[in-house]
């Protein structure tokens, strides 16, 4: 018979999950503000055709 998973285990999967989840926010919005401030540098140099 397979042991039964205590209710803790579940809480700490949630956890996990939470901690991914704010990870990858945290990682998206640093991408994000990297795509800004390279697009604000460099504007001045962007082709006419690309805006």
């Amino acid at each position: 018979m397979p042991p039964q998973p205590s209710p803790t285990d579940a809480s700490h999967k949630h956890h996990r999950h939470a901690v991914y989840a704010s990870e990858a926010t945290g990682l998206l919005l640093i991408a994000a503000l990297l795509l800004v401030l390279t697009l604000i540098r460099y504007w001045h140099n962007l082709h006419w055709s690309l805006r």
